[in-house]
Parts: C-alpha cells; structure tokens; sequence
C-alpha cells in the first residue's frame, strides 16, 4: 500500500470521527431542546460524515473506482450541506 493511500485512509478516518463526534453534540443537543433546527443540524451532519466512510468503502471495499467513490461523496456531502441550510433556515431568533 502506498503512503498516499494510507493517509486517505488516516484522512477517512479523522472525518468519521470528528464527524461523528459532532453528530454526538448535535444529537445531545436536540434531545434536550427539541428543536427541530438541531434535529436536521444532525441529520445534515450525519449525512456528510456517513457519506466520506461510504465513498472509501466504495472504493477501498467493493472495486469502485475513484470516480464513483467520489460521486457518493459528493453527493452525501451536498445533502448534508443542503439539510445544514435547512436547519439554519428554519432557525426563528
């Protein structure tokens, strides 16, 4: 294996779990607010977070090529991106 590969792989890791420790926050905070604008905070990060794992075991795991490892990226990251936008416009002063 190839030193570029295993610091993708270092990379993945570090977006799964610094994704999933806002996605921690996020979740405390909903349960105690229960605020819908915390629930899709979450779900928009959950969704970019789970996206960057899905694009490497895509390509890592099942032959993909990069190409279509980075499509399944991209497009978990524009749907997280998008539900973040609608959490934040959905959040009354």
């Amino acid at each position: 294996m190839s030193l570029s590969m295993d610091l993708f792989e270092v990379a993945q890791g570090l977006v799964l779990i610094f994704g999933l420790v806002v996605v921690y926050f996020a979740a405390k905070s909903y349960r105690r607010t229960k605020s819908q604008s915390m629930l899709l905070l979450t779900i928009g990060f959950a969704a970019i977070s789970v996206g960057a794992v899905l694009g490497g075991i895509a390509f890592q795991l099942m032959g993909a090529n990069l190409e279509t490892a980075a499509a399944i990226q991209a497009w978990a990251q524009a749907l997280g991106f998008f539900v973040i936008i609608l959490s934040l416009a959905a959040t009354k002063d």
